[in-house]
């Protein structure tokens, strides 16, 4: 059959078709009847499918329904264990309808409306993953069957509900109330009660929580209020923190999957304190704006817009730098985010910062305060930052103390110098990638101190910084500071540690060390807890002054130079030295010595105050710079050993001509106590071998050829207090050629109770067998004492002709031309001798045997007598040749012989009375004999002499005249010899010139070996 062609249908047809209308009409009144039969079994049946759904996926539930009508129902449900169920809803009311071909659409049943109340849900938080226990199955069964896209979501609020989770760190009680209209979240009211925390690595105090959500229209408003009352975790600390969040921005639109529109949000974080490890800050507040607009969704999601930053701590420590009323804030222009461009991030950043204060040790700033402009860009996979900015503070460094009144000039100018400056980066630019970073310094950092200083970081034409390379340079001078520079021609800075290869210049002082130098060239190395420095070249030092208290140091100056291996190591707590040294030279103005040529090696290593190691020195010349000099240049050589900061070694000392002269040991203890001791052994002088004079020109009076030996034994110590020496000199017997002559037999010890300065105690002995000066003298022995600027003698005294010469004690200063004063006491000496030996003894003769005290001072100008007194004490002869006088005169009974001059020859008497004169002195015995001596102008000594006696000419003379001769009395005016037995009654007024006779005679000593000295 067809539409065109229509059949009326036949008789069987029709009853077909009347037995389908018949059983259509019996199925309809079946169903009426059983659905009026399911209906008023409805809370029945629905409880049982609901429970059997559940039961079959595992989640044992019950179901009390307490209304069922055909709009909708109202029960109370339980799902999960019936002690313990994973959740429970107090009151379920459902509104629904029904849909069918009535409506244009299936047959079903279409859910209006679910109201919840008092919903009770567990849930488990454990090892990273969230369950809700047996209901876990059911979520998993929606989430593979979402909702249709066109089908309209039910209404659902929530009122009072409840979540329980349990954590690794404690339980979690959340309250929320919330309303859902067609699958959009249009409120949210949640609240998280107070909780404690505590599980591995994490203590916290947590304070209530709220969430609070509203939709209007297309916008959604969301405000998160957080606070943390305290919170402790691996390493750190919070306390009374606090995050506000606040955001405003469109809906996502789930069926178009859209979410564009204007974005508004507010971050804010605030806390008393927050530590972590050792750092910690005080009244921290961090405040973030963004206002833009976001657009896409998932894949395509893209935020563009503007924010700013703004940072404030009240006060902290960071890295050890304590930081006070640190603030900032940055704003980000044209912030850009987009997925489909693989989650790139850009911006243009400009930010700025300040301080009151920044204080890391002895360093402050003040006010201290940057900025910094520039563009960053980055994705997972790429990372763009260019980046310029300045820096300015003030500042002061402290640590060396304030300048006080005994410092040195460049230890104070220092001082001063650091006490303030200005410190200008004005050109900073960061550069980086995320394989490459880079600093460099459009211009160069300028540090300005107060008193004129300047100190310059600079490179140019590269970066100072370059994925973990790089270079600079570094130039300090002027104001107190002393003049450095530093080039670090490059660098590397990796795995692998720091190495550095630097040339350094420096001048400057700071106390102990003034006026110090340093020229080095080397490389630099950190590397595992190592720093190591390898010299390229031979280090320079010097310096003009270093202060080691009692030992100071002067016009130091040498090399180190390296031995194959690193010059200074630094590991692990300790430190190696290893170098040889050469050139070495310093004064030590103490000891008034001053050490050249100084050559050894160094290898030495420590910790602390314990040092290990060794010293030696090959060689080293030492010299006396005492005004008066009080040694020649000897040779020194020798090692020290140290051994947990204690020293030991020994050293010889030797002449130039490399002859041993003494040997030494050197001990110094952990505590800082030791001494030197050095004993010479017998020294052994001879001919044409070591000589006294060859070792010291205080020996001078011990001219060569000396021969003879003696032993000097001594000590230094030092500890608490003022360094100690003392030391013994032993003279076994020594012959030598002394100013006065040549001495025999000298012998004695002398115990100096201070080498530094020179001093003995009185009572020390030297005696003499000889001394062959112009008459011999024996049996000389000297008794003395050394103070710091003179010896004291306190008694000498020397055998002469049959008597003796005794000086009262005197002190002789070591200044050179300080007077000084005696007295020489002259006990029955026979001066024949003498007279016979002295530069007039052709002339005269004088056999007397005298006694008497001439006082004396020794001046610059020469020897002064002053009331000097001798007097004979038995009688004698004198002598004296009338060419010996320039006048003679007679008066009275006596004879006066006025003025002699020894230097000159006195014209011939023509007068009797003259000529009995000369006669008389030349052949005078004399009874008595008195004299007085002082010295007179230019250097003479005046002899005032008055003898008695009588004429004793070797012949009997008498004188024969006649009568005519007398009554003409001319023989007055010819030579008449005076006759034997005259008495004479003489006064003897002469002088001679002593500074001129000392000097001649200093001269004649020199010729015969001896070296001229004061007398």
């Amino acid at each position: 059959m067809t539409e065109s062609d229509p059949k009326p249908p036949n008789r069987a047809a029709r009853r077909r078709w009347r037995r389908a209308h018949t059983a259509v009409a019996v199925v309809i009144v079946v169903t009426m009847a059983a659905g009026a039969g399911v209906y008023m079994a409805r809370r029945v049946i629905a409880r049982e499918l609901l429970v059997g759904w559940l039961d079959a996926r595992g989640v044992p539930a019950q179901v009390e329904f307490r209304q069922f009508d055909y709009g909708g129902f109202i029960a109370r449900v339980r799902a999960g264990p019936a002690g313990d169920p994973d959740a429970s809803v107090e009151r379920v009311e459902v509104r629904y309808g029904f849909t069918g071909p009535w409506a244009g659409r299936p047959l079903g049943v279409e859910v209006a409306s679910i109201k919840l109340y008092r919903p009770v849900l567990k849930g488990r938080f454990r090892d990273g993953k969230f369950s809700l226990g047996s209901l876990d199955r059911v979520i998993e069964a929606f989430t593979r069957q979402p909702p249709r896209p066109d089908a309209r979501q039910p209404r659902i609020e929530i009122h009072r509900g409840v979540l329980s989770l349990t954590t690794d760190y404690g339980a979690l009680k959340a309250y929320a109330d919330g309303r859902m209209e067609d699958g959009k979240l249009m409120a949210l009211d949640a609240r998280l009660d107070p909780a404690r925390l505590k599980g591995a690595g994490l203590d916290a105090d947590l304070g209530q929580t709220t969430l609070r959500l509203a939709t209007t229209g297309p916008r959604v408003d969301l405000v998160l209020v957080a606070p943390v009352n305290t919170a402790r975790f691996q390493g750190g600390s919070v306390k009374a923190a606090r995050l506000n969040l606040s955001l405003q921005g469109p809906y996502p639109d789930m069926r178009r999957q859209r979410g564009d529109g204007r974005l508004f949000a507010r971050a804010e974080l605030s806390g008393e304190e927050a530590r972590l490890g050792a750092d910690s800050l005080q009244g921290v507040r961090l405040t973030g704006d963004f206002t833009g607009a976001v657009s896409g969704w998932a894949r395509t999601l893209a935020l563009q817009g503007d924010g700013t930053l703004k940072a404030a701590v009240a006060g902290g420590k960071l890295a050890g730098t304590q930081v006070d009323r640190l603030g900032g804030d940055a704003s980000l222009g044209d912030i850009r985010w987009t997925r489909s461009a693989g989650d790139v991030v850009s911006a243009e950043i400009s930010a700025r910062f300040a301080a009151d204060r920044v204080l890391n040790g002895d360093l402050t700033l003040s006010a201290p305060h940057g900025d910094l402009d520039g563009l960053i860009a980055f994705d997972p996979e790429r990372l763009d930052v260019a980046l310029r900015g300045a820096i300015q503070s003030r500042g002061a460094w402290s640590g060396l103390g304030p300048a006080r009144a005994g410092d040195l000039a460049e230890t104070a100018a220092l001082k001063r110098a650091l006490a303030g400056f200005q410190l200008t980066a004005n050109s900073v630019a960061v550069n980086a990638t995320r394989d490459d970073l880079s600093i460099s310094l459009g211009t160069p950092v300028r540090l300005r101190t107060d008193s004129g200083g300047e100190a310059l970081f600079y490179r140019s034409g590269a970066p100072v910084y370059a994925n973990g390379r790089g270079g600079f340079g570094l130039t300090v001078k002027g104001g107190g500071l002393p003049e450095v520079d530093l080039d670090v021609a490059r660098y590397s800075f990796g795995a692998g540690g720091l190495a550095a290869e630097l040339a350094l210049k420096a001048k400057g002082g700071f106390a102990p060390v003034s006026g110090a130098s340093l020229d080095a060239a080397g490389e630099l190395r950190v590397a595992g807890g190592t720093t190591t420095f390898a010299a390229s070249r031979c280090i320079a030092v010097g310096a003009e002054h270093v202060e080691l208290g009692d030992n100071d140091l002067a016009k130091v100056d040498g090399s180190v130079c390296p031995t194959g291996g690193p010059l200074l190591s630094l590991a692990g707590g300790r430190w190696h030295v290893r170098g040889l040294a050469k050139d070495l030279s310093a004064e030590l103005p103490a000891t008034e010595l001053r050490i050249a040529e100084g050559a050894g090696t160094v290898d030495l290593s420590g910790a602390g105050e314990r040092i290990d190691g060794q010293v030696t020195l090959a060689r080293a010349k030492v010299a006396d710079t005492a005004a008066e000099m009080r040694f020649r240049p000897v040779l020194a050589s020798g090692a020290v050993q140290a051994k947990g900061g204690a020293w030991t070694g020994g050293f010889a000392l030797s002449d130039l001509a490399r002859r041993r002269l003494a040997e030494g040991t050197l001990a110094q203890g952990r505590d800082g106590r030791g001494g030197v001791r050095f004993d010479t052994g017998m020294l052994t002088f001879a001919p044409g071998g070591l000589q006294p004079a060859g070792l010291s020109p205080m020996a001078a009076v011990l001219a060569s050829p000396a021969e003879g030996r003696a032993r000097f034994v001594g000590q230094m110590d030092w500890g608490e207090g003022a360094p100690t020496s003392r030391g013994t000199l032993l003279v076994e017997r020594l012959d030598f050629v002394s100013p006065m002559g040549p001495v025999t037999g000298l012998s004695g010890q002398a115990q100096f109770a201070s080498l530094l300065p020179l001093e003995a105690a009185p009572g020390q002995f030297l005696k003499a067998e000889k001394i062959d000066t112009l008459v011999p003298l024996t049996d000389v022995q000297v008794s003395f004492g050394l103070e710091s600027d003179a010896v004291v003698v306190e008694g000498a005294q020397l055998a002469m002709g049959d008597g003796k010469l005794v000086f009262d004690p005197f002190t002789l200063p070591f200044k050179p031309g300080e007077p000084w004063k005696g007295a020489i006491n002259i006990e029955a000496v026979q001066v024949k001798d003498l007279v016979e030996a002295s530069p007039f003894g052709d002339r005269v003769d004088l056999e007397a045997r005298l006694t008497g005290r001439a006082p004396f001072e020794v001046t610059p100008q020469g020897v002064r007598v002053s009331g000097g007194v001798l007097r004979a004490i038995e009688p004698g002869r004198l002598s004296i040749l009338r060419e010996a006088f320039t006048t003679v005169g007679a008066e009275g009974g006596g004879v006066s012989a006025p003025v002699p001059v020894p230097e000159e020859a006195a014209p011939e008497a023509t007068n009797a009375i003259t000529e009995f004169a000369y006669q008389a002195m030349e052949h005078l015995a004399f009874d008595t004999l008195d004299a007085q001596v002082d010295s007179q102008d230019n250097g003479r000594l005046g002899v005032l002499m008055h003898l008695k006696g009588e004429h004793t000419p070797p012949k009997k003379q008498e004188i024969r005249l006649t009568i005519m001769e007398l009554l003409r009395q001319s023989f007055m005016d010819k030579s008449l010899p005076l006759p034997s037995g005259t008495k004479v009654d003489l006064t003897l007024d002469t002088s001679i010139n002593l500074d001129q006779i000392l000097k001649d005679f200093a001269e004649y000593q020199a010729l015969r070996g001896s070296q001229a000295v004061q007398p």
